[in-house]
C-alpha cells in the first residue's frame, strides 16, 4: 500500500510543482507581501483538509453501503445531481439562524454520497448475473455476501469516480467556510478576492487546486489498493 501511494503521490509532484510556481510569481507581481500570501494560504489548507476529508471519507462509504442496498440509495443517487455541495451549504446556513458546522460537513458529503450510491447501485446491477449469481450458487448468501462481494464491489466503483467527487467537495468547501464561519483556504480566498488581494486570492485558489490533486492521487491509491485492476489505471 505504501508503495502504491508514493508512486500515486510522486507522480503528480509536477503538478504541485508548477502550482506553487505559478503562485508564487502571481503573488510577486502582484506586490512585495507574497512570501506572507503564500505562508497564510499554506496554514490556511490544514483547515480545509480537516472539513474536506471526513466529508468525503463518510460519503463515499455510506453512499457505496446504500447503493448496494438499493431502495434508499437508488433515491440518493437520483436526487444527487440537484444537490451541489455549495447549494446545500447555502440553504443550510439560510434556513438555520445559528446552523452548527456538522451541517456544513452534511453539506459536502451528501453531494459525494449521491455518486457514491449511483457508482456502487450500477456496479451491483452489473454483477447480479455474474459474480453474485454465482457466488449465491456456492451457498453464499445474506451478511456474508454483503460484506465479502456486495459491499467491496461498490466502493470499487464509488472510489472510481473519487476524482470528481473531491473537486466538487474541494469547491463546495469555500462556500461552507464563508457561510459557516470556518477559516480556511476557502475563506481566505474569499476574503482576498473581496479586498482586491490578487496575490493572496491566487495563492489560497493554488493552494486549494493543489490539495484537489493531492487528493485525487491518495483517492486512486486507495482504489487501486481496493482493487487490484485499477492500479495500472
Amino acid at each position: 500500500m505504501l508503495r502504491l501511494v508514493l508512486r500515486r503521490v510522486l507522480a503528480v509532484v509536477p503538478a504541485l510543482l508548477g502550482l506553487a510556481l505559478a503562485a508564487a510569481v502571481v503573488a510577486a507581481l502582484a506586490g512585495p507581501g507574497w512570501v506572507e500570501a503564500l505562508g497564510a494560504a499554506l496554514a490556511a489548507l490544514p483547515a480545509t483538509l480537516a472539513l474536506v476529508l471526513p466529508a468525503l471519507a463518510l460519503g463515499t462509504v455510506l453512499g457505496a453501503l446504500l447503493g448496494v442496498m438499493g431502495g434508499a440509495g437508488a433515491v440518493l443517487g437520483g436526487v444527487g445531481p440537484a444537490m451541489p455541495g455549495f447549494l446545500l451549504a447555502a440553504v443550510f446556513a439560510a434556513t438555520l439562524a445559528k446552523a452548527p458546522v456538522l451541517l456544513g460537513l452534511a453539506a459536502l458529503a451528501l453531494p459525494a454520497a449521491a455518486q457514491a450510491a449511483t457508482l456502487a447501485g450500477r456496479a451491483r446491477a452489473g454483477a447480479e448475473d455474474t459474480v453474485l449469481l454465482a457466488a449465491r450458487g456456492r451457498g453464499m448468501d445474506g451478511s456474508a455476501l454483503l460484506w465479502r462481494l456486495v459491499l467491496p464491489l461498490g466502493l470499487s466503483a464509488a472510489m472510481g469516480g473519487l476524482r470528481s467527487a473531491v473537486a466538487g467537495t474541494v469547491t463546495a468547501a469555500v462556500a461552507v467556510e464563508s457561510l459557516f464561519g470556518r477559516t480556511g483556504a476557502g475563506q481566505l480566498f474569499v476574503e482576498a478576492a473581496r479586498a482586491g488581494d490578487t496575490g493572496m486570492a491566487f495563492a489560497a485558489l493554488a493552494g486549494m487546486c493543489g490539495l484537489t490533486v493531492l487528493l485525487s492521487a491518495l483517492g486512486g491509491a486507495l482504489h487501486g489498493f481496493i482493487d487490484p485492476r485499477a492500479r495500472m489505471a
